[in-house]
């Protein structure tokens, strides 16, 4: 996705910050910006989503955003131990969704599950052509970082 010079990334890249994603300079690893990525992506596809208009209507592009950029880290874990072997599956939990959004209905979580895979698959339909290769490589430094610092993808 960065490689590709996706113009509406770097237009809801000024609402989820890249520094969310790190809080040390040994922290802006690939693996680290593939969780940003998906951030965005969650944040596109909650902002379009039709089913979430009543969730999202009690709340602000920055709470959707926050939110977005906490279910992204959270997820951290199960990506981290799909890709290491222990899992065979990458799974998004309920749980998740209660532990910060903590009055919504269940028919609220079924659908933010389902818009939440949806930006899922998105994302990973985009890495595999993607040729800065965050997933296999998630452990490397990763340039897009410092290059938002300096104000986008292409500074």
């Amino acid at each position: 996705m960065s490689a590709g010079g996706n113009e509406e990334v770097c237009v809801m890249a000024d609402i989820i910050l890249a520094s969310w994603f790190y809080a040390y300079e040994f922290e802006k690893t690939k693996f680290n910006w593939f969780c940003f990525e998906y951030a965005l992506k969650l944040y596109d596809c909650v902002k379009g989503s039709k089913k979430l208009k009543k969730w999202k209507a009690g709340m602000t592009d920055m709470e959707i955003a926050r939110f977005c950029a906490y279910f992204a880290k959270r997820m951290k874990a199960g990506v981290s131990d799909r890709l290491s072997g222990v899992t065979d599956i990458v799974e998004a939990d309920e749980e998740y969704l209660s532990d910060y959004c903590h009055t919504n209905t269940r028919q609220e979580n079924v659908i933010l599950l389902e818009v939440i895979g949806d930006a899922w698959e998105q994302l990973l339909s985009v890495c595999v052509t993607c040729p800065t290769r965050c997933l296999s490589e998630r452990s490397l430094p990763c340039e897009f970082f410092d290059r938002m610092e300096r104000g986008g993808y292409f500074s």
